[in-house]
């Protein structure tokens, strides 16, 4: 097999350098070795650019990704690049240019036959995780670059979601479910340290009324967590038995999942910021915030305790072992914040005789 400098060397208009960028930091953190201009100054530097590129792209690179538009159609020296690209490709027995769509644009010399990617479609981490599956199949020794765990960074969500090892929708699922609790630790702390603001003033007429009503809502919050959880979004996302799951729906469901953690953060830490002008009422308020904390916990817990569990679920596989996986998650009021809470109603219904 031929060696090469660069795994790909990506060829585009500088306008366009802000979605290529994400693609090549994504493939980069994969491991690939990457022909990228901005790395490259200090190579360029002093070459005669008309020879240095023919060099890259004709001979250097393992494939050559170009990003088509409307500026890469128009420029001279993108021209030049893909020029040498179909040079490069016209004598090359396997595929070489892997083109890019960023708009509608028809560019000259590549054949419209020849298949591409739409970014507005797959997004800066679907061209990255084609990318590395492209390379993946193009090794002799039919390397796997997945690690066997749960992704811990974009690039390695990419690299699962390009190679779909079985299982790969839970553990994607586990990626983006643990990455969106992460991002909220601020708030989880908060919460755990009972951190609140001065928030809206209820009058004490209204106090019960107003209690009431969050009770209603906080409790509705964990139902819609339940039915996305182990309702039919769940079999939309990850596939029926024996069918593969879909990307974009795993991530919108995890997305969604998280949105209901968030509203259960803020609710919290909103009810804690009420305020009223009874002690008494305060008290009542400050009770009635416990009611989302068995809730928070449950899912802190699940995300984490879930994604311990697919860290292993791919070895576990591969070892011909079969796997059960059935996601549970149970959310309740503790006696004692039902009790505490209580006890503070009574004590303001006193307090207003």
């Amino acid at each position: 097999m031929a060696e090469y400098d660069f795994d790909i060397a990506v060829t585009f208009a500088g306008e366009d350098r802000a979605f290529v960028d994400e693609v090549v930091v994504l493939v980069k953190e994969a491991g690939l070795t990457v022909f990228y201009d901005e790395d490259a100054k200090i190579e360029m530097w002093g070459q005669d650019l008309t020879e240095y590129f023919p060099d890259v792209y004709e001979h250097r690179a393992r494939f050559a990704v170009m990003f088509v538009s409307a500026h890469y159609a128009a420029k001279p020296w993108t021209r030049l690049e893909r020029r040498n690209v179909l040079a490069r490709a016209m004598q090359s027995p396997t595929p070489y240019l892997l083109p890019v769509r960023l708009d509608s644009t028809e560019l000259a010399g590549v054949r419209i036959t020849v298949a591409y990617l739409d970014a507005q479609v797959e997004g800066a981490s679907g061209i990255a995780a084609a990318i590395m599956a492209k390379l993946g199949s193009s090794q002799a020794d039919g390397t796997r670059r997945f690690n066997g765990r749960v992704p811990r960074t974009p690039a390695e969500a990419a690299t699962l979601i390009g190679e779909r090892p079985d299982g790969w929708e839970y553990i994607l699922f586990s990626y983006w479910l643990s990455t969106g609790v992460e991002q909220r630790n601020d708030a989880y702390l908060d919460h755990r340290l009972q951190f609140a603001l001065d928030g809206e003033f209820v009058t004490t007429d209204n106090l019960v009324e107003y209690t009431q009503i969050e009770v209603a809502r906080v409790l509705s919050i964990t139902e819609t967590f339940k039915h996305l959880l182990l309702g039919p979004a769940q079999e939309t996302a990850m596939g029926a038995p024996g069918e593969s799951g879909d990307p974009d729906l795993i991530q919108h469901l995890a997305s969604r999942m998280l949105m209901i953690y968030d509203e259960l953060l803020a609710w919290a830490h909103r009810i804690r910021s009420t305020t009223t002008l009874l002690t008494e009422g305060r008290v009542m308020l400050q009770a009635l915030a416990d009611y989302a904390a068995q809730p928070i916990e449950a899912i802190h817990e699940f995300v984490q305790d879930f994604r311990e569990r697919m860290d292993h679920l791919h070895k576990t596989l591969e070892s011909g072992k079969s796997v059960s996986l059935k996601l549970t998650i149970t959310f309740k009021v503790p006696h004692e914040v039902s009790a505490r809470y209580d006890e503070a109603l009574q004590r303001f219904a006193s307090a207003l005789r």
